[in-house]
């Protein structure tokens, strides 16, 4: 049996580990560089997806109160005029605050990303 593959050669068990160890280091280095660069993207958006989130959330419970608010006058009101006209305000109140968040949002994403939205 021809066992002369397995004497040692041109190349030793340590140079094979260090090849290894050097390969897997560049490999770290390449992703720790490529993280540093998008670093840099995800530091400027983070701050208004937080507060995207949060005003998600506040919408969500406004809404919760305005249905609560809108059983509890149509137990208080009877006629139907008087719970048409409060709906319609308050509808028209919410349509406003959500316009007044969209422009906000506009103008805070193109401060912070410096294009227009889009």
């Amino acid at each position: 049996m021809d066992t002369s593959f397995l004497s040692p050669g041109p190349i030793t068990w340590a140079q094979v580990v260090a090849l290894a160890a050097f390969l897997f280091a560049l490999g770290k280095g390449a992703d720790w560089v490529i993280g540093k660069l998008r670093a840099g993207t995800k530091d400027a958006v983070s701050p208004l997806t937080i507060d995207m989130a949060a005003v998600k959330i506040q919408i969500a419970a406004q809404t919760e109160a305005l249905h609560n608010f809108k059983v509890e006058v149509a137990r208080t009101y009877v006629t139907a005029d008087v719970i048409t006209r409060l709906e319609r305000r308050i509808d028209d109140f919410v349509s406003s605050v959500r316009d007044e968040m969209k422009e906000t949002r506009e103008i805070m994403l193109k401060a912070l990303t410096g294009r227009p939205p889009g």
